[in-house]
């Protein structure tokens, strides 16, 4: 049965590790393996071809849920690799190395590197720099208005101003007659440059009018008659990057340069179908393992290859009950509605 396992923030650089429904004991190795190209961990930052179990210490069980602190070595090497990457772990009990489990590894958000402390210490110290020197600026301000003497009103500015006599003006005898305005030449000729203003003003929002309409022509021509070739051409470079004729001596390369094409499912599938029709196992292998992480549909055909009641004999793969539950269950997790995944887990785990 597929195991559930997650990693919890605890602080930079280490991470709570749960497995939901162990069964083993608190004495185990752990396995990493990563989907991008099947590598396993081997050490800090390090990946290569060869499996490398990794023996974790302080872990409890309580309640088929193993759970203990991991640090560097995980956190860090999974947290650096790109985030379209998933990971398979496999756990081990040293007590009992029949028993074998495995399970996705889910990461929190919670989880950081160890690079976040340094970065958590020197925005404290900022702060702290930044807090001390607003306290000085304020202290600084609370001295100078102190300093600052206050100078009452004397008696004589007070006196000075109530002797002080409001001398109105004498009304002029005689009425002012207001001289009509005239208009001479040089206000009309002004008014003329305002005409001429506003038409210019006119002409530029016409102007602007339709340079907008033309862009918007040409956004729709473009979306209607020029992006009908590009799915063409990305089929064409699809088809080419993922023909498995051109798969000769290196797998590995093959795969990646198929996957940086970006295939949808069904492109996938095939892939793998002729990769089994000619026998090149490896590809099939990698490929499925490597999607079915990612596409609930691969995951589904997957498992298929392992379940007794589709089993096809072929020299790729074997009827496996666990293996196929796990894949069965995988799918489930990224499609919880596929009843034919909910029906076959049931049977498969009776």
């Amino acid at each position: 049965m597929a195991l559930r396992i997650e990693l919890e923030g605890d602080k930079p650089g280490v991470a709570k590790f749960l497995a939901q429904k162990w069964s083993g004991s608190a004495d185990i190795d752990i396995l990493i393996q990563r989907n991008q190209d099947g590598y396993f961990l081997s050490g800090l930052n390090q990946w290569g071809p060869e499996k490398n179990w990794h023996t974790v210490t302080s872990m409890s069980v309580e309640n088929e849920q193993l759970s203990g602190l991991v640090d560097e070595w995980l956190v860090d090497s999974l947290l650096s690799q790109e985030n379209s990457v998933r990971f398979l772990a496999e756990i081990r009990d040293k007590q009992n190395q029949s028993y074998i489990d495995r399970g996705v590894v889910n990461i929190a958000e919670t989880v950081f590197p160890s690079s976040a402390l340094n970065t958590q210490l020197s925005i404290s110290d900022e702060t702290k720099q930044n807090t001390f020197e607003s306290d000085k600026v304020a202290s600084n301000l609370v001295e100078s208005d102190d300093s600052q003497p206050v100078e009452p009103e004397t008696e004589e500015q007070t006196i000075g101003m109530e002797n002080e006599v409001i001398v109105e003006p004498e009304m002029e005898s005689e009425i002012e007659v207001t001289p009509t305005p005239t208009i001479t030449q040089q206000e009309v000729s002004a008014s003329q440059p305002t005409k001429a203003k506003s038409k210019l003003g006119l002409i530029i929002i016409i102007f602007v009018i339709l340079l907008t309409l033309a862009g918007i022509g040409f956004a729709v021509w473009y979306f209607l008659f020029s992006q009908d070739k590009n799915p063409l051409t990305s089929l064409t470079q699809s088809n080419s990057q993922c023909n498995i004729a051109n798969a000769t001596t290196d797998d590995l390369s093959f795969i990646q340069q198929c996957l940086q094409s970006k295939p949808d499912a069904d492109a996938v599938i095939d892939v793998i179908n002729q990769a089994k029709q000619a026998n090149k196992c490896n590809i099939a292998q990698r490929l499925y393992a490597n999607q079915s992480l990612l596409n609930a549909k691969v995951a589904l055909l997957y498992a298929k290859e392992y379940d007794v009641k589709f089993y096809q004999d072929n020299q790729c793969f074997k009827a496996d009950k666990e293996t196929a539950i796990y894949w069965y269950e995988t799918s489930l997790n990224n499609d919880p509605n596929n009843e034919l995944a909910k029906e076959r887990l049931a049977e498969l785990q009776k």
